[in-house]
Formats: structure tokens, C-alpha cells, sequence
């Protein structure tokens, strides 16, 4: 192995030969959020192709929930070695920056590229070596996987720390009709060869980029005022930077950070308003047309080491040796920001908002405050103050941050959830609490909504179901009839003084939304929709009581979409119109079974898609309809088993088709013997059970008619009720004599 010692954006670092053996993802790149959506990733290996990246390199990136059409893409781009790599991980989850990325309706995009901790920082910061490419692959390849393709030929708002600074730079001079703005901290690139930095390729500076708004910021330590220490040469590769840049006329300004070295420190509290300046003025209203001219009609001019801004025209000093600034409000915060970097906020954060409390675990969702993020909550019981969470904020690069910060300005793992565990509660006592978000100026929201500990739910009357025409509905699964037989079972077994009419109409493929995937089923057919045939349903079966499982398939395997999400939602509601329509006393809505994978870390999971289709179900408040949460105790059962339910992900075996139907009979009160299917099928009771089940099910559905692969047109019952009814006296003999 051959080493050798360049400089990168004024910091030394280690290069190194022949680093093949060390691309393999191993820790720290093996400890990964989830990415489920909003969130997705996408990973790349390491390529030994000449001029392709060669190292392995992950993406996520954040979508702004609810947003139909991107206008941008925000990205925060770490810096060089292993740990600042590292941290990339986490920079798509940060609040405060995802904040900025929702006010324009931008995706928040953080690269992870999985530098070995000796090797060339130069092979991905510097974009010409394999990072560009991969970079635009990764905005296609995320584009496809959350829905908008629109991803990859949006415009970019870059900012980048270190060896992030030199790649941001470098992205400005190879794409300056891209970028919106770019922030470079304590980083930039070479716009002349350097003899003692030969490791380092120089750029040519083309006319379309000094059109691009730039920030160079770093830290006072870092050869401003402390000459002699290890990042001592940063300020001079920035000031050669900037005056090749501004003396060509270029949009470019300095701020200096007073407190810090190579570290962040609070630098985010003028980069977010800065870049959220640049993207209100640049971002085009349609997507598709280019950026807007920045505009310079408004610009304030300040000496570049810092002290009093002013307007452009009247500005004393030579204009092109001054820092450029975009207007009147970033000036002045400029100002705040190179004396002690408290930039002044007058504006408190959002309200937290779904404050839930489960026992006496309270947690809560919030946004952060555009301008200075957030830094703790405030937990209030019963109208008085009960804690702060984190009781004492730490952050050792600047303003106590919620999410506690690295290095690189990014959260820390594992993400800090917004929870707390009143352990001071009252035994028996229904609490009522509030939640109150602080920011990092110490600016409080208003209160959350009052929130108070959900009750239990209660059990549902069997004896609704006794003596009535029950009708289950659903896809492949419910057709397939299993959890059907065992819900049988145990309701003739458990109560043997009842009768059960319990009738299986389920449809393989079937949905509520009408919305079918491209090439279903090899193109052969599109799936069908249960309201082809529900009428009928209704008017033949004439059913008393109704239970529907849905949305396995109406989410159409593809990531959560608010339009599919939508049609699905009109389903479910039009399928209880028309049941309480026709005389149907009862609905029971069973929320979607799991999809069964173990993602891998940048694959797509759709059941996440399946967990808020039941979120949304069991929020529904609709007289005569129920909720039996299915979804939730199945992903509890298969979280604590190693097994699969479903070997395809979609269809469970016996064992998932016993879990459902004990989850429908809990829901109801009645608690099941533990014994093995086996057992349960060597039974004879069951036998008949499912004789009976199976016969009825397959004539009503002809009864009925279906149009699936085929149209099957409704036909007579014959003598399948009465055939049926011998099965039934052969049944309660057995469980009367139980």
C-alpha cells in the first residue's frame, strides 16, 4: 500500500493506494435510520472502472409529505474521513434543514460516501472523479422509487462542510444552470493548480457561475485569527476563492464564524435563511422552466472580515473585494452572525401537533422553526408545567439542538424520538397533557392540543353476530379462507348454544380503489373492484353484518401516494354507504394484513404504505362501523418471530391465517386455547367446519357472478344451503357434545 500526503480545502489528508479491500460495507456504514417513506435510500458499490466513483456511497433523501410536484432539491453534503462520512447518514432526517426543504417544496437529500478512513478524500469531493455521476443516478434512481421523477431534473441548492465545501464548489463550476445557491463551509475548490497541493485538480471558472449565489464561510480558528493550528490554511484557500470569484463581478459574500474552527457551530442560523433568500428568488414556479436570474437590485456590500453592511450603492470601498448579500434582512443577520453568531428571531416555532398518551408514555410529532430550529419541549399536565425534554440540552458545536449535533451538522444515533414517560402520574387518574416546542432562541409555540390517555377499546358483542347473515369480504387472502375456518371454529367450539351464519365472498385480487398496476397478472387482466359485484352481494346474500378486509392491494405495491391514498379512502367510505344502504346492521373494517419483508437498507417496504392505509381506518369515528386494528398485532407477532407469515410477503400460511382469526375473535373477548394447527385441524369439528365453508363459498361466489381473469355470470344456488344445512347437524352434534 503506497501513502502519500495532500491537502484538501486546507486540511491535510491521507491518501491511499490500492484501497479495493476496504470498500466493503462494514461499520460505521453499517448503522443506518430507517428509510421508510418519507424517507427512502438508495446504495451504490464501489466501482474499480476508471473515472467511476470508488467508493460505495448511500442517499436518502426526505420528501415533504403531501407534496404532488418537487421545484428543488436540498442538499447537505459531509465532509472528508470516516467519521464525517459517517454522519451523512442521518443529515436527511434533520427538522431544521427539512424545514427549509418544505417552505419551497424541495426534497432534503444527505450522501453517505463510505470513505475508508485513510483513503483519498479527493476520489468522491471532487465531483469529476465518480461522485457527480453518482449523484445524479442517485436523484433518478430515488426520483423512480418515491414517486417523482421529477427529482432528477430538478435544481439544487448545495451546502457542503470540508470536502462537502470542495465538492459544492466544484458542482457550481461543472453545473452553474443547476444550482440555486451554494454554501461552502470551511471548504472550497481550486481555480488555480497548486504546487503544494498537487493531489488537488483545479476548476475553470466559467461566466454562468458567478451568476450562482455563493456563501464562504468558516471558522475564525481556521487561519483567520489563529494562524498555527492544523486548519490554519482553510482561510487561505477561501480568500483566494473569493476574490478570483467576486473580482470577476460573481455573487459571492464571506461570513466568518467568531467562535468556531473547523467545526459547524451555529453557522445553519444564516445558512438556512440565506439559502431560503436564494431559493425564494431563484426556484421558477413550473418545474420544468430554469432558474430565475438572482436578483441584484437589493444587494448589500460588507468588508469581508466582518463589520457594517450597507446598501450596494453606497458602499465606500472597491465593490468587487467586498462580500456580497442578498438583501437588507441577510445583511443585518450577517451582522448578528460574524459578531457572536446570534442572529436575532422574532418568530416562535409551529405547535406540536398528535400528541398521543398511551399509559403514561406521552409522544408528539412537531416541525422545526425555519429560522432557529428547535431545542427542547415543554411537557404540561393538567395546565401546569411538569418537564423539559431534554431536561438540559448539550450540543458542543453551538446552540443546544434537539437532535443533539455532530461534527457535521447533522443529528446524532440514534435519532431522539419525541417521547417522555411521565413517571409521576397518578395511579387510576386521567391526565390531560400539552406539549410546547422551544427554539433555539429560547422562542416558545403555542400549546398542542390538550391530549388525554386513549381509553381501551371496547369489546365488541358477539351477540351481534349470533342467529345473523355474516358476509366476509376481501382479496385473495379472505378468499383463500383460512382465517375465515378458524374464526368459525372457535365460535362454534367456544359457544355451542350460538348459531353462526358465516358466509366467505372474498376475491383474489380484489380491490377498493378500481386502481390496477401495469402488467397485472402478466397483462391478462387488471385486478378487479369489488363494486363490479357488491350490489349483487348485497341484494343476494342480503347480509346482516359485514366484515371487509382491504388494501393489500389498493396501495398497488408502489410507494405511499396522497392520490391512491385518496381512492382508497372514497372506497372504504362508498362500501359502507352502500352496505348500510341495503339494511347491513353492523360493519366491521379489518385493517390490511402486513406485507411480509425484512427490507433491506435501500430497499422500498410497502408495508409501510400498508400501516398508514390501517392508521387511516382506525381513526375512522362512522356509526354501526368498527375497527379491528390487524395490521398492528400482526406486525407485533412478526417482529417477534424469526419466520416469515407470508412466503411471497403477501399470502400468510396457517399459521398467519390463525393469527388473523384470533385477532378478530380478541377483538370480540374471546380468548382461544393455545394448541398447535395441527391439533386444530385433526379436529373433526374443523374438518366440518371447513367443509361447510368451503362448499357455500364456492357456490355463492357463482351464485353471485365475478368478472376477474373471466366474467362468471351468476348462476343458481341448487341445493348447496340444504347440503350445507346436513354439514351443520353434523356440526353441532360434535360441539354439543363438547
Amino acid at each position: 500500500m503506497i501513502r502519500a500526503v495532500a491537502q484538501c480545502c486546507g486540511v491535510i489528508y491521507l491518501l491511499v493506494a490500492g484501497v479495493s479491500g476496504l470498500l466493503a460495507q462494514k461499520p460505521p456504514y453499517d448503522v443506518f435510520p430507517p428509510a421508510e417513506p418519507p424517507y427512502y435510500r438508495v446504495r451504490y458499490e464501489a466501482s474499480t472502472n476508471k473515472g467511476e466513483l470508488p467508493y460505495a456511497v448511500n442517499f436518502t433523501i426526505w420528501i415533504p409529505p403531501g407534496v404532488k410536484m418537487l421545484r428543488g432539491v436540498v442538499v447537505h453534503q459531509h465532509g472528508c474521513g470516516e467519521g464525517s462520512c459517517k454522519s451523512g447518514l442521518t443529515g436527511a432526517y434533520d427538522l431544521h434543514w427539512q424545514a427549509l426543504a418544505k417552505q419551497h417544496d424541495c426534497a432534503l437529500l444527505s450522501p453517505s460516501y463510505e470513505q475508508p478512513e485513510k483513503a483519498d478524500c479527493q476520489m468522491w469531493c471532487d465531483p469529476r472523479n465518480g461522485s457527480d455521476a453518482a449523484f445524479q443516478k442517485g436523484l433518478a434512481d430515488l426520483g423512480a422509487k418515491s414517486g417523482h421523477p421529477e427529482l432528477a431534473k430538478v435544481p439544487w441548492a448545495l451546502w457542503g462542510h470540508s470536502g462537502g465545501g470542495h465538492w459544492a464548489g466544484g458542482m457550481v463550476l461543472l453545473h452553474p444552470d443547476r444550482i440555486a445557491a451554494a454554501w461552502l463551509r470551511s471548504g472550497v475548490p481550486l481555480l488555480k493548480t497548486d504546487g503544494t497541493r498537487t493531489g488537488i485538480k483545479a476548476y475553470t471558472l466559467p461566466d454562468a457561475a458567478l451568476k450562482v449565489p455563493v456563501m464562504c464561510n468558516l471558522g475564525t480558528k481556521e487561519g483567520v485569527t489563529v494562524k498555527d493550528k492544523g486548519f490554519a490554511t482553510v482561510w487561505a484557500a477561501n480568500e483566494t476563492f473569493f476574490n478570483e470569484v467576486r473580482g470577476k463581478g460573481g455573487l459571492i459574500g464571506v461570513a466568518v464564524d467568531p467562535l468556531s474552527s473547523h467545526d459547524c457551530g451555529n453557522q445553519r442560523y444564516l445558512a438556512i435563511p440565506w439559502l431560503d433568500a436564494c431559493l425564494t428568488a431563484r426556484l421558477p414556479k413550473a418545474a420544468a422552466d430554469p432558474l430565475q436570474a438572482m436578483p441584484t437590485d437589493k444587494a448589500w456590500l460588507a468588508p469581508v472580515l466582518g463589520g457594517d453592511a450597507v446598501p450596494a450603492e453606497k458602499y465606500s470601498g472597491e465593490p468587487l473585494k467586498a462580500a456580497w448579500l442578498p438583501n437588507e434582512a441577510l445583511a443585518k443577520a450577517w451582522m448578528e452572525y460574524v459578531k457572536d453568531t446570534k442572529v436575532t428571531d422574532t418568530t416562535p416555532p409551529p405547535a406540536p401537533t398528535n400528541v398521543r398518551v398511551q399509559g403514561n408514555k406521552l409522544t408528539w410529532e412537531a416541525e422545526a422553526d425555519l429560522e432557529s430550529g428547535l431545542a427542547s419541549f415543554v411537557i404540561e399536565r393538567d395546565g401546569q408545567f411538569l418537564a423539559n425534554v431534554p431536561e438540559q440540552g448539550k450540543n458542543p458545536f453551538g446552540r443546544p439542538v434537539f437532535q443533539n449535533l455532530q461534527y457535521s451538522d447533522t443529528p446524532t444515533q440514534p435519532l431522539v424520538p419525541m417521547q417522555f414517560t411521565d413517571t409521576k402520574a397518578e395511579a387510576g387518574k386521567q391526565h390531560t397533557y400539552r406539549v410546547i416546542a422551544v427554539n433555539t432562541t429560547g422562542l416558545k409555540s403555542k400549546p398542542s392540543a390538550e391530549s388525554t390517555a386513549a381509553p381501551e377499546p371496547p369489546k365488541l358483542d358477539l351477540d351481534g353476530l349470533v342467529g345473523k347473515r355474516v358476509v366476509f369480504l376481501g382479496d385473495s387472502i379472505t378468499q383463500a379462507g383460512g382465517y375465515i375456518a378458524f374464526t368459525t371454529y372457535y365460535l362454534e367450539k367456544l359457544h355451542p348454544k350460538k348459531d353462526f351464519d358465516i358466509l366467505g365472498l372474498g376475491l383474489a385480487s380484489e380491490t377498493l380503489s378500481g386502481l390496477s398496476e401495469d402488467g397485472h397478472a402478466g397483462g391478462m387482466f387488471p385486478r378487479p373492484c369489488l363494486f363490479e359485484r357488491l350490489d349483487r352481494v348485497l341484494e343476494k346474500a342480503r347480509p346482516e353484518v359485514v366484515f371487509a378486509c382491504y388494501g393489500m392491494n389498493d396501495g398497488i405495491y408502489l410507494p405511499l401516494d396522497k392520490d391512491r391514498f385518496a381512492i382508497f379512502q372514497k372506497g372504504v367510505t362508498k362500501l359502507i354507504e352502500q352496505c348500510k344502504g341495503t339494511g347491513v346492521k353492523q360493519i366491521f373494517l379489518i385493517t390490511p394484513p402486513i406485507y411480509d419483508l425484512v427490507p433491506k437498507k435501500d430497499e422500498f417496504n410497502y408495508d409501510t404504505v400498508l400501516a398508514e392505509y390501517a392508521k387511516w381506518e382506525m381513526n375512522l369515528k362512522v356509526p354501526s362501523v368498527q375497527v379491528i386494528d390487524l395490521h398492528t398485532a400482526m406486525r407485533k407477532a412478526r417482529d417477534s418471530r424469526a419466520d416469515a407469515f407470508s412466503k411471497d410477503k403477501v399470502h400468510p400460511g396457517d399459521d398467519g391465517h390463525l393469527l388473523i382469526a384470533k385477532t378478530i375473535l380478541a377483538a370480540f373477548g374471546i380468548k382461544t386455547p393455545d394448541e398447535t394447527i395441527a391439533a386444530i385441524k385433526a379436529d373433526p369439528l374443523f374438518v366440518l367446519v371447513e367443509q361447510k365453508r368451503g362448499m357455500r363459498s364456492a357456490a355463492w361466489m357463482r351464485h353471485i357472478g365475478y368478472t376477474r381473469e373471466k366474467t362468471v355470470k351468476p348462476e343458481p344456488l341448487g341445493t348447496t344451503e340444504a347440503d350445507a344445512a346436513k354439514v351443520q347437524e353434523k356440526i353441532d352434534m360434535l360441539r354439543h357434545q363438547k
